[in-house]
């Protein structure tokens, strides 16, 4: 088993842009080296006392530092490592300063005779077991690799010449935007591919290092979006220079302008195949609008209104950033009144994939929703009209034939799950409905006359019982088959969650009236009207597809909250 060390030396831990790289040099390692052993020290957590350079773990007490702290037992898992990850961000063109702290006490591991080597004067290791291979991962917010240079110097004298490979990424801080998982999935990719080459062949291919030196956006791309984030972030009220402070203020007055610059750049051309679409944006503080023409798979950020747009935004620039930064969720930020949308809705459930905020958990889960859109070549919403046959016959036959209105649709359920299962999407209403008639059957085996008196009774408060009862689960019954209707991981939007409650709650107590209706109509020898209470179904499935429509708009065209 090998022994792996993660010395992460960002003072944010492992919140980090670093942080963020070793992970994914480690995912992919792992999946080669699956039984390898990860210690990961975050620097800024550790009690790590500074060198006064006393020597005395060189003379009095050789290999043993007079400080009684944490680097005691941090030095014996260096001694212990078959491979070494030193990380750190470029705050000052150097490592940062707890990183240089800990290699400055890293001194007891050495002697202190003086040795030639390789035409270098150096210490000798004290400890002869240390046998630790190195990887640097380095990020910095310059577009320059020439940045790296004095860390790449300077771990070659910290290790002597014993660095096996180095990862450094220029316009680091772009990592940690929210916006730009989609644009940057190639870099995290790459990383994975990384760590998977070296831990298979002990080194990164050529052409893999190729693609991680590589900036991440066009350099001037880049150093426009670099600038106009301080003025961004800044508070012109801490400025001095007069100046300076109209200057600032300048830039603040197009700040939404600049942060949709930034949303630009995070536009992910694969994934707006098929979009020709005007997405204009409106901060009722700034008092701006500004939008967005995409189409043939291009995307272009236009100053000022549009003539026509397809959807539109309006919030106030503070909310979207948040939402933007993953802060807070769309969805949940729309249902309590934070922005509105006017215009085509459906564009909102595609702009986390075309402004690339959807992660890879995301991606994967609606490639694996797509899979099932069609099963048996059915369509999945579909399916619910197919589970609602057993029913359909039950309700028709079970007060005159037990065989047509318990056995067949127990068969035909069975029958439903059983393809179903295979393809693992065997929903909520599905399983209930085999049980359910699986219950019939044992009633009407042990020879009860309950289901020819009162079956058709029982069969309406039955469903009405399983679709409330859904509400108390994850998603509510609907959901399992609307979601068909829509792209991505759409079962986590509150939105569409709080639709399907309603639509769910509505049918169970359609089904209760019905039973209701055919309770009277029996009471009365009416049976003959029974026909006419599904006229209540038709009318039901005319109010479904209306308030799937109009709700959403209605939660979407909210006021927003200033």
């Amino acid at each position: 088993m090998k022994k792996i060390t993660v010395v992460n030396g960002s003072p944010r831990g492992k919140h980090g842009n670093t942080a963020k790289i070793i992970d994914s040099f480690l995912k992919g390692y792992q999946s080669v080296e699956l039984e390898s052993q990860i210690e990961y020290i975050e620097l800024h957590k550790e009690n790590i006392k500074n060198c006064i350079g006393c020597f005395n773990c060189w003379t009095k007490t050789p290999g043993k530092c007079i400080h009684k702290d944490d680097m005691e037992n941090l030095l014996q898992k260096l001694i212990d490592s078959d491979l070494i990850i030193w990380g750190t961000p470029i705050y000052h063109y150097g490592m940062t300063s707890i990183l240089k702290t800990f290699v400055e006490r890293t001194l007891p591991l050495a002697e202190p005779f003086i040795v030639e080597k390789d035409g270098e004067y150096t210490h000798p290791v004290r400890y002869k077991r240390i046998k630790s291979k190195n990887i640097i991962i380095s990020n910095c917010g310059f577009p320059h690799f020439s940045n790296f240079d004095i860390l790449k110097e300077s771990f070659d004298k910290i290790t002597k010449n014993n660095v096996d490979e180095s990862i450094c990424c220029v316009m680091g801080e772009l990592l940690s935007q929210n916006t730009m998982k989609g644009r940057l999935k190639w870099y995290s990719d790459a990383l994975e591919q990384a760590g998977s080459e070296y831990a298979r062949n002990g080194k990164i291919e050529s052409s893999t290092k190729e693609i991680l030196n590589q900036p991440l956006i066009p350099v001037d791309d880049f150093i426009e979006i670099a600038n106009l984030s301080w003025d961004i972030n800044n508070d012109v009220e801490t400025e001095i220079m007069t100046n300076v402070d109209e200057r600032a203020q300048n830039n603040k007055q197009q700040k939404g302008l600049s942060y949709l610059k930034l949303m630009r750049q995070s536009f992910v051309s694969e994934n707006a195949k098929g979009i020709n679409s005007i997405l204009e944006i409106e901060f009722t503080d700034l008092k701006e609008t500004h939008h967005f023409i995409i189409k043939d798979q291009v995307c272009e950020l236009y100053e000022g209104a549009s003539n026509s747009f397809t959807t539109k935004i309006i919030t106030t620039y503070d909310i979207w950033l948040k939402i933007s930064n993953g802060e807070l969720e769309g969805a949940k930020a729309m249902m309590d009144g934070l922005y509105r949308i006017e215009g085509d809705l459906n564009f909102m459930m595609a702009m986390g994939k075309i402004f690339g905020s959807d992660d890879s958990k995301e991606a994967s889960e609606s490639k694996e929703e797509s899979k099932k859109d069609k099963i048996l070549g059915i369509k999945g919403q579909k399916w619910m009209g197919i589970t609602f046959i057993p029913w359909i016959i039950s309700w028709s036959c079970i007060t005159f034939s037990t065989f047509f209105g318990v056995w067949i649709p127990l068969l035909l359920s069975c029958l439903i799950v059983t393809a179903k299962k295979k393809h693992k999407e065997v929903t909520y209403f599905e399983q209930m409905s085999f049980q359910y008639f699986g219950i019939l059957a044992i009633v009407q085996t042990v020879g009860s006359s309950l289901l020819k008196s009162d079956g058709t009774l029982i069969n309406y408060f039955a469903i009405a019982l399983i679709w409330g009862a859904s509400l108390f689960n994850e998603t509510p019954l609907t959901s399992d088959y609307s979601k068909f209707n829509f792209n991505g991981n759409i079962k986590e939007n509150i939105l569409f969650t709080k639709t399907n409650e309603v639509l769910t709650l509505f049918w169970s107590v359609i089904f209760i009236i019905q039973g209701i209706l055919f309770a009277i109509l029996k009471e009365f020898s009416l049976l003959e009207f029974t026909p006419a209470i599904y006229i209540l179904t038709f009318g039901a499935l005319k109010f479904t597809n209306w308030f799937s429509n109009w709700y959403p708009k209605y939660v979407a065209g909210g006021r927003v909250r200033k």
